[in-house]
């Protein structure tokens, strides 16, 4: 039976999953299944996430953080591939300089913009500081003139990191808006709402319970399979109020 990747589903889709679980659940009858109140600790925390995560959709904090990392993503991704096009360069102090920063940047790793959020903030700090201190980084960043890709590198980074934490300080004055505690909650009720299925699938036998777990076997390969093809192609899971 597929165990879905609740903790990797995006909040969207972690809700929406749950939503789909409930309904396949309420097709049934629920009290002859003696299902009904342990489907009653889920419920309210699903309508919970609900509200939440529409309350989230609507700040402009978050569109905010989702336009400074795409901003980012960009200057890593470009100061990159201009170090490693000059790589090829036929004056050697040039490629020479170009090596220099290319093996700061890849050293990191070969994906910095596919990081969680909090992963390539300390990536991106640590890149601008070699390339700030370090005396043959700070003479390639000069002789390849990308002085304006570093500072809209660090400047980025740093309005990222301010946006998110302003985003965490609104979750933090709206208890009743933290997804991600909420959703803590509601995967223990679905867990133990599962095991009772289990349970009772394996006792009685009943063929409710049966069809039950097939469903829900389907249902989470699907939602696990949106978060495998985003693996694939090296999308980040994370959302702004995931982290």
């Amino acid at each position: 039976m597929n165990t879905p990747y609740l903790n990797r589903y995006r909040n969207g889709e972690y809700l929406q999953y749950m939503t789909d679980f409930s309904e396949l659940l309420n097709k049934q009858d629920l009290d002859a299944l003696q299902l009904t109140e342990t489907k009653a600790i889920l419920d309210p925390l699903v309508s919970k996430i609900d509200a939440a995560f529409k309350q989230s959709q609507g700040s402009g904090l978050t569109q905010e953080v989702i336009a400074l990392d795409e901003r980012r993503d960009r200057a890593i991704v470009g100061l990159r591939g201009i170090t490693d096009s000059f790589k090829y360069h036929f004056d050697k102090s040039i490629s020479d300089a170009a090596d220099v920063l290319n093996n700061i940047i890849v050293s990191h790793g070969d994906n910095i913009q596919r990081l969680s959020y909090q992963e390539e903030t300390a990536v991106i700090n640590s890149i601008v500081k070699d390339m700030e201190t370090e005396a043959e980084a700070t003479a390639a960043v000069t002789t390849l003139n990308l002085d304006t890709w570093l500072t809209e590198l660090k400047e980025s980074n740093a309005d990222f990191s301010t946006k998110y934490l302003d985003r965490v300080d609104e979750a933090a004055l709206n208890p009743s808006a933290n997804i991600p505690a909420l959703r803590v909650e509601a995967t223990e009720a679905y867990r133990t709402l599962v095991t009772h299925i289990q349970a009772h699938a394996t006792l009685s036998g009943a063929e409710a319970y049966t069809t039950i777990l097939n469903q829900v076997d389907v249902l989470a390969g699907q939602y696990n399979q949106v978060v495998d093809n985003r693996s694939n192609n090296g999308t980040k899971d994370d959302t702004p109020t995931e982290e």
